[in-house]
């Protein structure tokens, strides 16, 4: 009986000792397979170097002044990493203490000096649009904002003096194509 337990054992230690081995050959793994990580893309948005608006210039009928102004998509070394789609919006309220001027025309010409859109007659808002393209260099854009007061002998009287002033304010929005 000693003899059958200790065959019985052996043949059991030398199965399982198979089945272990044999199973051991097809647990294989690998540590740290592939790595990666992201990091965001820079998205630049800037006043350009250009802005030639100031307070108070002085219009009279039949008249324009001209303003330019410029937006860039790069600080420094550092440029935009996206296309983006620009979107102007140009509002014409009354200046602080006066009535505003209601007959002026608004125009927005592009660095080509083409006429981007031009405001009808007592607008208050005027909206454009452009887009910075995905180039490897920084860009900039600029625009010339002209404000003309045709002339109409009938009104203009109505806006003498320096009871009047329309105050103007360009701004802008990015957004990621």
């Amino acid at each position: 009986m000693k003899k059958v337990l200790t065959i019985t054992a052996l043949v059991l230690l030398i199965s399982l000792s198979l089945i272990a081995g044999t199973l051991a050959m097809y647990v294989v793994e690998i540590d740290d397979l592939a790595e990666g990580s992201v990091v965001a893309k820079e998205f630049i948005l800037e006043e350009g170097v250009t802005n030639t608006f100031s307070d108070d210039v002085k219009i009279a009928p039949s008249e324009t002044v001209e303003w330019k102004f410029s937006v860039k998509n790069y600080d420094g070394q550092t440029i935009s990493e996206t296309a983006m789609d620009l979107e102007f919006a140009i509002e014409l309220t009354a200046a602080d203490g006066k009535s505003a001027i209601t007959p002026l025309k608004v125009t927005v010409f592009d660095e080509n000096n083409n006429p981007v859109e031009t405001t009808t007659e007592g607008a208050t808002t005027y909206t454009f649009a452009d887009e910075f393209e995905l180039k490897d260099e920084g860009q900039e854009k600029t625009y010339t904002v002209a404000i003309n007061w045709p002339s109409d002998d009938a009104v203009d009287i109505n806006y003498a003096g320096a009871d009047f002033g329309t105050a103007l304010a360009v701004s802008v929005t990015g957004t990621q194509k």
